[in-house]
């Protein structure tokens, strides 16, 4: 009967003690932080050449009749850009790109017997341009070559409409060349986040040389050069 009543004892004391214990101090409120979070695809992604690429030139070629015009291309590049490290923005690496050119202006020279220009021309056709091209990357992972030093061929084919020719007034006729052109964009490596006109936009420049292999009265060589935009 004592051990009963001493072990009752025990109990109630240890429960009471407990009744008696501190609350837990408690815990501090955790305010939000308003620290900008930023998110950036750039170290989550391959670079990557743009979609698509663009040139709009001024043209100047031939030997003894000269043609000045309006040359356009657009195209696709192909091909990977690399990095020295994974946390450097400026790229580079080779690309090869199928492109449309085209070209729109006129004729001058012995075949206009005296006049300034006597003719118009037209011509467009497919191409390949292969080069070597440095830019600096950009959301998404998009490098624009803003330099490369490029190779193009385009096979072209087209009319030329000769309606004030004292040689052959009012004829017209088709014209098929081939067009080389040595070449290179000269662009500004815009590192600020934001990224500038030059970013996008270069200087193109190139030497060209053709061949007209079918035509009337142009057929041959021809030579001459370009200078526009590439974006």
């Amino acid at each position: 009967m004592r051990l009963v009543l001493l072990t009752l004892g025990l109990a109630a004391s240890f429960a009471h003690a407990q009744d008696e214990e501190p609350d837990p101090t408690p815990a501090s409120p955790v305010r939000p932080t308003r620290a900008k979070s930023y998110t950036s695809t750039r170290l989550r992604t391959q670079p990557q050449w743009p979609l698509a690429s663009f040139e709009l030139s001024a043209l100047l070629t031939g030997r003894a009749n000269a043609f000045f015009g309006v040359d356009l291309v657009a195209g696709v590049p192909l091909g990977a850009p690399v990095k020295p490290t994974r946390r450097e923005r400026v790229a580079s690496g080779w690309l090869v790109m199928p492109l449309i050119e085209a070209s729109v202006g006129g004729l001058s020279g012995p075949l206009c017997q005296g006049a300034r220009v006597c003719g118009d021309r037209f011509v467009i056709g497919p191409g390949l341009k292969f080069g070597h091209g440095v830019g600096v990357e950009r959301e998404g992972g998009v490098v624009r070559p803003v330099r490369m030093l490029y190779v193009q061929v385009a096979a072209l084919g087209g009319i030329v409409d000769v309606s004030q020719a004292p040689l052959a007034p009012g004829d017209a006729w088709w014209e098929a060349l081939v067009r080389v052109r040595l070449g290179g964009h000269l662009g500004v490596l815009d590192l600020s986040e934001e990224g500038g006109l030059g970013s996008i936009v270069s200087l193109n420049v190139a030497a060209t040389a053709e061949y007209v292999a079918l035509s009337q009265f142009t057929r041959g060589f021809g030579f001459g050069g370009l200078v526009g935009l590439a974006f």
